[in-house]
């Protein structure tokens, strides 16, 4: 995968604690080089930057305590002293999108004919009765809605259309055959001569 493209995927914070976890640990082998002991030069950098908010999420904060730090530095050490030694195991959570919202615009596009999800969300959201949708972008709505069964969707809708235009190509005909074999309205009944009925 390119570098550049999976930096893109990960949260801003995760990218800062790397960089703040990658000084750290320069500043623990700085201080090894001047001939201070390993647990000192920990115990110094853990206070300097332990509990510290990211500037990229406030929320998140730099836990860093001695023992985590000796972990993550013996860490480095053995992956070539390279930031990627401190990559978390996880990625950010899908966003939250309300169910009943999600079925609603499932069920829009099972009912309408649309070129693509994005064109899709864009008409369903701009509806008067789905206000709550102009809070989400597409991009939140893929995590949930999969494109495969929009798709499989359209294709369905498509097939229904032609199954019904021939429907109706049978029907017309069908008319067509049965006006031309029975009249509108009923024949006239023929009195026969000298059955006249008479006073």
């Amino acid at each position: 995968m390119n570098s550049s493209n999976a930096s893109k995927s990960i949260p801003g914070w995760q990218l800062e604690r790397a960089a703040k976890l990658q000084r750290a640990c320069l500043c623990i082998k700085a201080a090894l080089q001047r001939g201070e002991k390993i647990r000192k030069a920990i115990r110094r950098t853990s206070r300097r930057y332990h509990g510290r908010p990211f500037r990229a999420d406030s929320r998140h904060k730099l836990a860093l305590t001695p023992a985590t730090l000796r972990r993550l530095y013996d860490a480095w050490l053995k992956a070539g002293e390279r930031p990627s030694a401190f990559k978390l195991g996880y990625r950010a959570r899908p966003p939250y999108l309300p169910r009943k919202l999600v079925l609603r615009f499932a069920a829009y596009c099972a009912a309408n004919r649309l070129p693509s999800v994005r064109v899709a969300w864009l008409k369903f959201s701009s509806r008067p009765q789905n206000g709550r949708a102009r809070e989400f972008t597409y991009g939140q709505v893929t995590y949930s809605f999969s494109a495969v069964n929009f798709y499989r969707m359209q294709e369905q809708l498509r097939c229904i259309e032609q199954a019904q235009a021939e429907l109706d190509r049978i029907k017309l005909a069908t008319i067509a055959e049965i006006t031309d074999c029975l009249p509108l309205n009923p024949p006239r009944r023929r009195i026969e001569p000298g059955n006249g009925f008479q006073i």
